[in-house]
């Protein structure tokens, strides 16, 4: 058991309790992603750098005297108290009346992000916590360094109403261990979390309703009051409806859990709702790569077939400067098919349309309504027996595969930093390849949509009698009864 309660559990308790319970009490040797390696060596170039700014001397003789020193800069200072525990970058000595003296601090900490998040502002609040317990006076302002060498300074008047709820849980923790390990409830931050595997692979040994993808807390919660634990258990509740008389296509559908653990169980596809798809004899499809971070669009690819024919374009941009080619080169192929539907899938293409539009002031309002998201075909009107929605999940199913076993939004990250770093084309290459396949994989997509399209169409037509009663109780179609049981049957007709 860790002794002391750290800024990591403390952050790690925000995001997720488990995870804080397995860093107090359990594993400590989990596998960290690679992406939190590289923000750890950027935080350590960031923090170098500023410092040699301020005094090179301190990075001969970094000064970790203690608080009642009096020195202008303390530099990677410990900062306790009973059970807690937090390392400072840097404390900047300021005037005013403390428990130290006529003087007290101020702490500073560096990131390896260029924004900042509310993770790292809580980062923060804890260490001014601690920190105020020391000289008897909390801080009223702590700065954060970015990435860019940016400050950003943060108040700290609601510290306490912040750090002292957490810490009380946590504090408990330490008189009263937990007989049980806190539930497992998957969200975003699994993906930068070291225990993700172990965590997922729990999950699925118990068939774990925090499987499926967007299901809150609040949601899970609910089913386990009615005594449903399980997705298979889940599956059973799904009942059809008598439909509204009069449903449009633009009609919006919510997303059933319930039918999407069913389709889970049964390894079947249904519908709620056909595809109301319209091929055309060209057709674009469209994915982009970005550092977030830095709001930089670096990579647009794009996959036009025509007919039997395909080409495929790679807009690659080597720096910011370069976002601006692409972007041209981006539009002047899109004018060469000027009235092809943009085939994409999620709603980041069309920000990112719209961001680079209003950056570089183009007029985007026909390439706009030319952007088709294959999301809104799928979203609550067909299920896939998936645990999400993903484009990698769903490709999957269908038969798409990536090169890169590990292939993923987190992981191009780390790739194009390492390209930023050796300018290895290795690195490149497989940026390349990963986006070319996510073009590929969303052509995959609506031809395996149209397929559903079709063979739905076939089956109103064909036995619309035995259908009849379905169609009265439920617009929801079992595509086991058109052959579209198994993943091998879409995969053949895809």
């Amino acid at each position: 058991m860790k002794r002391k309660i750290t800024s990591e559990i403390v952050v790690a308790y925000w995001n997720c309790p488990r995870k804080a319970y397995l860093l107090l009490f359990e594993q400590e040797d989990s596998k960290i992603h690679e992406y939190i390696n590289l923000l750890a060596q950027e935080k350590v170039k960031n923090q170098t750098q500023f410092i040699r700014e301020i005094d090179p001397l301190l990075l001969v003789q970094p000064c970790k005297a203690s608080l009642k020193s009096a020195n202008d800069f303390l530099i990677g200072n410990t900062l306790k108290t009973d059970i807690l525990e937090a390392n400072c970058d840097l404390l900047t000595k300021i005037h005013g009346q403390s428990a130290l003296g006529d003087f007290s601090y101020e702490p500073t900490i560096f990131v390896g992000t260029h924004s900042i998040g509310k993770s790292q502002k809580l980062r923060l609040n804890f260490i001014a916590y601690i920190l105020g317990q020391l000289q008897n006076l909390l801080p009223t302002k702590g700065i954060i360094i970015g990435a860019n060498g940016k400050s950003h300074k943060i108040r700290l008047n609601k510290c306490e109403r912040i750090v002292i709820p957490i810490l009380e849980d946590l504090r408990q923790w330490k008189v009263s261990p937990p007989t049980e390990e806190p539930p497992i409830i998957l969200n975003q931050h699994c993906l930068y979390c070291q225990f993700q595997n172990l965590c997922k692979a729990v999950a699925q040994r118990e068939d774990n309703l925090s499987l499926l993808d967007r299901i809150t807390p609040k949601e899970k919660r609910k089913y386990e009051r009615r005594g449903i634990f399980t997705i298979k258990q889940l599956s059973y509740l799904f009942r059809p409806r008598k439909p509204r008389k009069r449903i449009s296509h633009n009609s919006q559908y919510s997303h059933k859990f319930e039918l999407q653990a069913l389709a889970l169980r049964t390894q079947k596809v249904y519908l709620q709702e056909p595809p109301d798809i319209k091929r055309s004899p060209v057709e674009i499809f469209l994915d982009i790569e970005s550092i977030p971070d830095q709001n930089f669009y670096y990579l647009i690819g794009l996959l036009i077939y025509k007919g039997n024919e395909f080409k495929q374009y790679s807009f690659w941009a080597d720096d910011l400067l370069d976002e601006a080619k692409i972007w041209i080169k981006f539009l002047e192929i899109i004018d060469d098919y000027p009235e092809t539907s943009i085939y994409h899938y999620g709603n980041f293409e069309q920000k990112a349309i719209t961001k680079l539009g209003k950056r570089y002031d183009t007029n985007i309002d026909k390439l706009a309504s030319r952007l088709t998201n294959l999301n809104g075909y799928i979203y609550g009107k067909v299920y896939f027996p998936t645990y999400s929605n993903s484009l990698k999940e769903i490709g999957a199913f269908l038969g798409a595969k990536w090169t890169s076993p590990n292939a993923s939004g987190l992981q191009s990250l780390v790739w194009r930093h390492k390209w930023d770093l050796k300018k290895d084309n290795i690195y490149k290459n497989s940026l390349l390849k990963y986006n070319a396949e996510d073009c590929l994989a969303t052509k995959l997509l609506l031809d395996g949509l149209t397929d559903i399209t079709i063979r739905a169409s076939l089956v109103s037509r064909a036995i619309v009698r035995i259908l009849y009663k379905l169609y009265l109780t439920s617009r929801v179609i079992n595509l086991a009864e058109i052959g579209l049981d198994t993943p091998c049957a879409i995969k053949e007709t895809a």
